[in-house]
């Protein structure tokens, strides 16, 4: 029964038709407060595919509590500091862009409140500024 339910397509034990790992459910397997409609309702699992995945667990108790144990130190080391300052450079750049699409939707406001042909009118109405767009205005405009 719970060959049928649990695969593994190369991130472990997985419930057959979700993404979900035996992994996932370790811990409220653990939980003696979690019960078996509490797991399923959360998780959106049948009682056959909740009952597969503890079967599984109970069958290769060490296999899967070492893993288990990998991934939690892997998760507790966090990201490596390249990654934290490429996120933190990709914050800055959108909140840049965010400032520059409020200040361009401000400045056509005002073109329309006065009556001047504004960017939006020339390039129709309603147009969104693209990334691409602001990306070229950033770079033909000199950096302070």
């Amino acid at each position: 029964m719970s060959s049928d339910l649990i695969h593994d397509r190369g991130r472990g034990p997985e419930i057959a038709g979700t993404r979900i790992t035996v992994y996932n459910l370790l811990t409220d397997f653990l939980d003696p407060t979690a019960t078996e409609d509490y797991i399923c309702r959360v998780y959106k699992l049948t009682p056959e595919q909740v009952a597969a995945a503890r079967a599984y667990v109970l069958n290769n108790p060490e296999t899967v509590l070492e893993k288990h144990l990998e991934i939690e130190a892997r998760i507790a080391t966090g990201n490596p500091s390249e990654l934290i300052e490429r996120a933190k450079q990709t914050h800055e750049t959108f909140l840049s862009f965010k400032a520059w699409l409020e200040k361009r939707q401000q400045a056509e406001a005002r073109e329309k409140h006065n009556g001047s042909a504004s960017r939006s009118s020339q390039n129709g109405a309603g147009h969104f500024p693209s990334f691409r767009e602001w990306i070229a205005e950033q770079e033909l405009s000199p950096r302070s």
